[in-house]
């Protein structure tokens, strides 16, 4: 398989409470053993302490479970679990690992998928993992390419 993924968010804590407030983009970009590029979005308010703007170059990489191969060759209207661990980096040149497992009440196997990128663009400046949980909606088809999207500059 091959991946890409998008990440810009911001989030803080609020002085004299607990509570957090942040907001984030997603997109993630697929390519199936079958050589069909699917791109997703969703957007979250969770988990997130600090700012990023993270885009990671096409990934080959390799996923041993067929299963788990065939349960993210579609994903619209699927709730994920995703992970994203960075390093702080401005600019070029960040290093950005994500994680995403599918989620599903009917399915008893965990289906999970992760790559890593040296290349990132962007910038983070995240205090810890960036997590979410979120549904993914297919982008429109003329934006599933994942080798001929760029966002950040």
């Amino acid at each position: 398989m091959k991946g890409k993924f998008f990440f810009a968010g911001h989030g803080a804590k609020i002085p004299g409470t607990e509570f957090g407030l942040s907001a984030a983009q997603f997109k993630l970009w697929l390519q199936s053993a079958d050589g069909e590029w699917r791109g997703y979005t969703t957007a979250s308010n969770q988990a997130l302490s600090g700012s990023a703007l993270i885009e990671s170059k096409v990934v080959e990489f390799h996923v041993t479970d067929p299963d788990a191969a065939e349960a993210f060759a579609s994903m619209h209207g699927d709730t994920i679990e995703a992970t994203i661990s960075s390093t702080l980096f401005a600019i070029d040149g960040g290093i950005a690992k994500i994680a995403i497992k599918r989620l599903d009440n009917g399915d008893t196997g965990e289906r999970e998928i992760a790559f890593h990128c040296d290349e990132c663009k962007g910038f983070s400046a995240a205090l810890g993992d960036i997590h979410f949980t979120a549904t993914l909606y297919q982008l429109p088809q003329g934006q599933w390419d994942g080798e001929t999207i760029d966002i950040v500059p």
